[in-house]
């Protein structure tokens, strides 16, 4: 049993595509975000929910906002992404930053 449930992970991993772009973390209260773009999304949301669990996030008002109104009033969204393409000359670090600087041109709410 273990090891088919070891080669069935193994598989998925094979298989899972990452997904790149930009990253919004909203709060539903105040309405601000916290925008950040990633080569691999579904790790940035990992690292940032452990690092505001664990009250160690850099940026002060978004920690403070997490600590007093629980994480249960934030959404993450992935709300640019980046699709990967068969030209091998593609730098995705550039176009994920040209990604997130549309998406904060684009917004007019207040930004963490």
């Amino acid at each position: 049993m273990k090891n088919a449930l070891k080669q069935e992970l193994r598989e998925k991993a094979k298989t899972h595509k990452i997904t790149m772009g930009v990253l919004s973390v909203r709060n539903n209260i105040t309405e601000k975000q916290y925008v950040q773009s990633s080569l691999n999304m579904e790790a940035l949301v990992n690292k940032i929910k452990f690092l505001l669990n664990g009250r160690l996030f850099t940026n002060p008002q978004l920690q403070n906002d997490w600590t007093e109104q629980g994480s249960e009033n934030f959404t993450f969204e992935f709300v640019t992404v980046i699709h990967p393409q068969d030209n091998k000359y593609i730098n995705y670090r550039q176009e994920i930053m040209k990604a997130e600087k549309a998406y904060l041109d684009s917004i007019d709410t207040e930004i963490y």
